[in-house]
């Protein structure tokens, strides 16, 4: 289950409304950056088609991850207010909606409940994006202990 349907099963209808009527589409293309690391950015973005590659610079520049239909983009650099930790590439053809940080401030100065709701279901987004990750560490340790086991021998 992506992570915007848990937060869209936290916000009221009202709220998804608003954050229809406030978002823009944005379309990219395969290899357009998003987000660059280390920048700030002025949205918070709802991917609403195709696949998004999130690269980082330590140890190389690596993909880490992909971000599918569903999934949200920008929200740790929005509740940090601090530069994004990666860059998020288009992998495919990709629709986005994109909503201003200020649109977003705006609204929750308004109505403080929206806040709630849409941190909440932030900080759930977040939680299973962690768990996810945890999941892929603990299997690499595994293989790496699998590894160390069994190492492959050289050739001579």
């Amino acid at each position: 289950m992506s992570t915007m349907v848990k937060i869209l099963e936290i916000l009221s209808d009202e709220d998804i409304q608003w954050l229809l009527s406030m978002g823009m589409e944005e379309q990219l293309e395969p290899e357009a950056v998003l987000i660059r690391e280390g920048e700030f950015t002025e949205a918070v973005y709802i991917v609403l088609e195709g696949l998004l590659g999130v690269f980082v610079s330590a140890g190389g520049y690596k993909q880490v991850a992909a971000i599918g239909a569903g999934e949200i983009i920008g929200e740790m650099s929005y509740l940090e207010n601090e530069p994004t930790s990666a860059t998020v590439i288009a992998v495919e053809p990709s629709i986005v909606l994109s909503i201003s940080k200020d649109a977003i401030d705006d609204r929750i100065s308004a109505d403080p409940t929206f806040g709630n709701r849409l941190y909440r279901g932030i900080g759930v987004a977040i939680s299973q994006r962690l768990r996810r990750t945890m999941g892929r560490i603990e299997f690499m340790l595994m293989q790496l202990e699998i590894a160390k086991k069994y190492p492959a021998e050289s050739p001579d």
